[in-house]
């Protein structure tokens, strides 16, 4: 699962170059896909996200990243800043990190 600002983020490169096909394939990845689930941001990941803001001092896209993920009940997050690995309230797997197999 992802969050609707992951469409936000990679919309962006796109949308300034005018490349509408790549907007389109993103768009269609992250909604379209059986693999993944484009999660809604709704008040209580808000107040999720001003929490782990304050505790942490996360930016406001990551916040919500992480807060739309222990809302949604996600047992793990992905990235690929290690910084955020300090977070509490869900396993966060740095990519980095994991061991190549």
């Amino acid at each position: 699962m992802t969050s609707f600002i992951t469409l936000v983020e990679v919309l962006v490169q796109p949308l300034r170059n005018g490349r509408e096909d790549l907007v389109n394939a993103y768009r269609d990845i992250l909604l379209r896909s059986p693999a993944l689930r484009a999660i809604p941001f709704d008040r209580q990941a808000a107040e999720e996200a001003a929490r782990l803001r304050a505790v942490h001092r996360l930016r406001t896209p990551d916040a919500i990243q992480v807060a739309t993920a222990i809302q949604s009940g996600a047992s793990h997050f992905l990235t690929n800043d290690a910084a955020l690995a300090q977070i509490s309230g869900i396993s966060v797997l740095v990519l980095d990190a994991l061991p190549e197999s």
